[in-house]
């Protein structure tokens, strides 16, 4: 008996350990080594296929990137139910959309919706699914050989052959990736994988110039010629290994192609690299500095790449498109002109990005698809290439430039996103926020919030000049026939102003009161006094010239950004807590122009441009109205007018903490301190003291709503 038990116990282990092994760790025996594999999308010189039953056909990617993030969680939480991904997945078909975009591996949620409904719909949805690779390592100090770049691209490679074809345990997140019991094969809908999603230019420029590594290489499905670089030879390992994995594993090949862009891309400019220190470094002595200005210090190039004849689904060349260089064609080395001299000949220059895309379309042997492109419909902004967007502008963006990419030979395109994300940051708004629960309300100062197909909407007051769903508990003051009304949501402050005097012809001076810390009792142009210190003043001046103004004391972005404004300390001079002067309040932008090497002393050119973001605009927010303005701050009705001031324009940090901003001078930077109400007036017209009462802050858990913007039926018109 006690040897019955001990085989039990010890054949219990092996069971264990063989689950393990084969679940955990992907262990597999290769059983028919000479087994023909199968492919479902190959290729076919520039074009896609998809090789199905009723024959071959040319496939054309209409894509939208998906990812977890829903209101109170970041997309790393991957909070989604499946009813969630089903009722997504629906929508995006009923665009037009063919294929969906995983940028990593999702959870076992995403993949059980996926395969249920391609295997209950009328007709599928394809998948390409993404590789990450994590910001530590890929913007880390080593080059891309170490086991923890090269290494985990490889391993998290096989991981996710076993997640589309259903056998896999992943017990742990990590950054960027799902975890769960992968147990359903979607395989036969997956069009292909992207192994990363951008690359850090140090490393690659790092790896290529560290005489380690060659850029070699002879596998059995990718090869790398002389011509490849370092970091090339790499990426040529790992979709070796991938395609390796998957061939002897499962029988089967998908495409396989690997992440670029406009900063990474083969192209180069002028004075590229100078002289080579260290990592790298540039001369700075000679010649123009185009390359410098533009970051654009490495190159990866498809092209260097192979597949073999047993790379039988084939490969293709990806890129994320965004604004890179105006006229960029202008600033390339005289080698690389005199390279693609025909081909810059023939491209139209006043099409998308300059031509851009034509250049690549024309330059690659193999299919060339945009794995992401986007435009937000966020208030802010984060350079004068990109200012803010309507829905119906940011529709009309995408269906053009889908439609000039696929004219100029490109096999498709993924519109990033479908939905907005909440948790996503921007370099020119960070700076001001508190992190520690932002996925709770929408930033919509912060760009990167707003590229989403669908928006997440908390209940609210719209801003459409319709007085009726306010109620008389929400009046915080009166006076003089005047009174005001204010709401706090998850974007910002929505005020209600009634009374007779009420028009595009009477001026409204609404001053707020958000910290003792500053703020003014008179203001000096224009012409007020309040009775406690204000901070902000919302001047409604018709609706072509009103705005929101901030005491110059209080003036975030004179705090944290003047240095690269205009090249001034602001800690070594400053406002008065008390001063008089309020401001129009403005947003700092990046610095697109291109300075010539003879210029390039000149500071001036260099600054920082800022565009005055607290100017309001006039329209109706109502997404059900005719006339439906998605960028509108304010709007008139019959004597009353509607406000809605974001949060960040209050320079509020947290709302749902309500941390708001101390003062800058005493901190030497921002810091937050606590609000526990606001201090809100009204006056029509200038003259006499403004009283200001008491708004109490609160945050209550808010019920969210899902509502796709203007942008989906522009799209949708198009590709259905």
């Amino acid at each position: 008996m006690k040897k019955f038990m001990i085989a039990v116990l010890a054949a219990g282990v092996l069971a264990l350990a063989a689950f393990y092994a084969v679940w955990n760790y992907g262990f597999y025996i290769d059983m028919d080594p000479d087994a023909p594999v199968e492919a479902g999308f190959t290729t076919d010189g520039t074009r896609i296929l998809m090789n199905g039953s009723s024959g071959t056909e040319v496939f054309q990617i209409k894509g939208v990137e998906i990812s977890a993030s829903i209101p109170g969680h970041a997309a790393s939480d991957f909070a989604p139910e499946k009813e969630d991904y089903l009722r997504w997945f629906s929508q995006i078909q009923e665009m037009g959309a063919n294929t969906i975009k995983a940028a990593g591996i999702m959870d076992d949620t995403f993949y059980d919706a996926f395969f249920e409904f391609n295997t209950y719909g009328e007709e599928p949805l394809y998948l390409l699914q993404g590789i990450l690779i994590q910001d530590a390592v890929n913007y880390g100090a080593g080059d891309a050989f170490e086991s923890d770049y090269m290494g985990q691209l490889q391993e998290d490679g096989r991981q996710m052959i076993d997640v589309i074809h259903g056998k896999r345990l992943i017990m742990r997140n990590v950054p960027g990736k799902g975890s769960g019991w992968y147990t359903k094969d979607i395989s036969e809908w997956v069009i292909g994988f992207l192994v990363g999603s951008e690359w850090g230019g140090d490393t690659v420029t790092y790896t290529d110039h560290e005489t380690t590594h060659k850029g070699m290489y002879n596998g059995t499905y990718f090869t790398a010629g002389s011509e490849a670089g370092a970091f090339e030879g790499m990426l040529a390992r790992v979709m070796d290994e991938i395609t390796e994995y998957e061939s002897s594993k499962y029988k089967e090949q998908h495409l396989i192609g690997f992440a670029n862009s406009p900063a990474t891309d083969p192209l180069e400019y002028r004075d590229d690299y100078g002289e080579l220190r260290g990592k790298y470094a540039y001369s700075g002595t000679a010649g123009v500095t185009y390359a410098r200005q533009l970051d654009k210090i490495c190159q990866i190039d498809a092209e260097h790449i192979r597949a073999t004849e047993k790379m039988k689904a084939g490969y293709f060349a990806a890129y994320s498109l965004y604004d890179f260089c105006e006229d960029f064609y202008r600033y390339l080395s005289e080698e690389q002109t005199t390279e693609l001299a025909d081909i810059l000949e023939e491209i139209d220059k006043e099409g998308s990005y300059d031509g851009y895309p034509e250049l690549l379309g024309k330059y690659h042997t193999v299919p060339v698809v945009c794995t992401s492109y986007g435009f937000t419909t966020a208030r802010g902004a984060v350079s004068e290439k990109g200012f803010p967007l309507t829905e119906a502008e940011q529709g009309e963006r995408l269906v053009e430039i889908y439609q000039d990419l696929c004219s100029t030979g490109w096999s498709g395109a993924v519109i990033n996103a479908w939905q907005d994300r909440w948790e996503l940051r921007s370099w020119n708004t960070a700076y001001a926020q508190e992190f520690t629960n932002n996925a709770l309300w929408h930033d919509i100062q912060t760009e990167a919030q707003g590229y989403g197909l669908m928006e997440f909407s908390a209940e609210s007051r719209m801003i459409d000049g319709d007085s009726s769903e306010w109620e008389e508990k929400d009046i915080v003051y009166e006076n003089n026939g005047l009174s005001l009304s204010a709401y706090a949501d998850a974007e910002g402050l929505v005020l209600l102003a009634e009374g007779d005097g009420v028009s595009p012809e009477h001026t409204l001076y609404i001053p707020i009161d958000t910290t003792d810390k500053s703020g003014s009792i008179t203001s000096r142009t224009p012409g007020l006094s309040f009775s406690r210190a204000a901070d902000f003043l919302i001047c409604i001046d018709g609706k072509e010239d009103s705005r929101i103004m901030v005491q110059e004391r209080y003036e975030s972005v004179r705090a944290n950004f003047l240095q690269e404004i205009n090249g001034e300390d602001a800690y070594i001079s400053f406002p008065e807590i008390d001063s008089d002067v309020f401001l129009p309040i403005s947003m700092a932008m990046k610095n697109t122009t291109i300075v010539d090497y003879v210029d390039y002393t000149n500071r001036e050119l260099k600054y920082l441009p800022v565009y005055e973001t607290g100017k309001l605009r006039h329209g109706n927010g109502n997404p059900e109205a005719g006339d439906y303005d998605s960028l509108a701050d304010f709007c008139y009705g019959d004597s009353c007018v509607e406000i809605r001031v974001p949060w960040a324009l209050l320079n509020v940090a947290n709302p749902a903490d309500m941390l708001i901003h101390d003062d800058y001078y005493e901190n030497y930077g921002v810091d937050f301190i606590r609000a526990d109400s606001f201090w809100l007036g009204i006056a029509a017209d200038a003259g006499g003291e403004i009283g200001m009462n008491e708004f109490p802050l609160t945050w209550e858990e808010k019920t969210y709503t899902e509502r796709v913007k203007q942008s989906y039926d522009i799209v949708r018109a198009s590709w259905r």
